[in-house]
């Protein structure tokens, strides 16, 4: 299952920023098993520990970082023009404050977060390539993916996905329940966590049934049908993350 880093790092750094959470903490939540250093940190010459992000952050006088998921053709909750855009595109995921932003290059073990200033702060009106953040509170995330998750199944059910794919159909039953995978901060809403929890379910659900069919048995008529049919939950699943990561 992908994992979110950017979700996490904004969610727990937001809940240090504001005095909710340990130092520590954050470290636990978001670093694992992976080796985290951080690049380009304002008066820093070379890599040196997330840790010393967070210290960053409160320097340069942030109060809230937020996760952005841009993919092309919906750069959702991007600033504008500039390097951290760019990063955050080419990554899939990115941290945006007022003045930093933060990117991550995920490697074998290790992830080294680039940090970028960020001209113009938080992202204004939606204008060339300039995005708004996602206007969606929790329980519109909430709906919108239980409604896109129906029309999916719906869809994958007339493509005869079970055929070449059963493993999908247990998954789309299972995404309403099942083992807490994710941990945000005390505090943090109820609601956006368990929304959190079956968005990332659902990416387990979207990699699978994106997956080539084992032996050949879907037609490349089946997957421009798969791919059509699966596209708004992808983008359903993004905007549930970002809605719940910075509830």
């Amino acid at each position: 299952m992908e994992r979110h880093r950017c979700g996490l790092l904004a969610a727990w750094s937001t809940a240090w920023l504001s005095g909710r959470v340990s130092y520590d903490d954050v470290i636990d939540a978001v670093v694992d098993d992976e080796v985290h250093r951080v690049a380009g940190l304002p008066g820093q010459t070379d890599p040196v520990p997330l840790g010393w992000a967070l210290s960053s952050l409160r320097e340069h006088g942030e109060t809230r970082m937020r996760a952005v998921l841009p993919v092309p053709g919906d750069p959702r909750g991007l600033p504008g023009p500039g390097a951290f855009s760019t990063a955050a595109m080419q990554a899939g995921e990115g941290v945006l404050g007022s003045r930093l932003g933060l990117t991550p290059d995920i490697g074998d073990g290790t992830v080294l977060w680039t940090a970028h200033a960020v001209a113009g702060g938080q992202p204004g009106p939606a204008t060339g390539a300039v995005s708004e953040a996602d206007p969606l509170t929790v329980s519109e995330a909430d709906h919108d993916l239980a409604e896109t998750l129906r029309a999916a199944a719906r869809a994958l059910t007339a493509l005869d996905v079970a055929r070449w794919r059963p493993e999908v159909v247990g998954l789309l039953r299972g995404t309403s329940h099942g083992d807490r995978r994710l941990q945000l901060p005390p505090g943090h809403d109820q609601r956006a966590l368990r929304l959190a929890e079956r968005a990332q379910r659902l990416v387990d659900v979207l990699d699978l049934a994106l997956a080539d069919a084992p032996g050949g048995a879907v037609t490349g008529h089946d997957a421009r049908a798969r791919d059509e049919a699966l596209r708004p939950l992808a983008t359903a699943v993004r905007r549930a993350l970002m809605a719940a990561y910075n509830a």
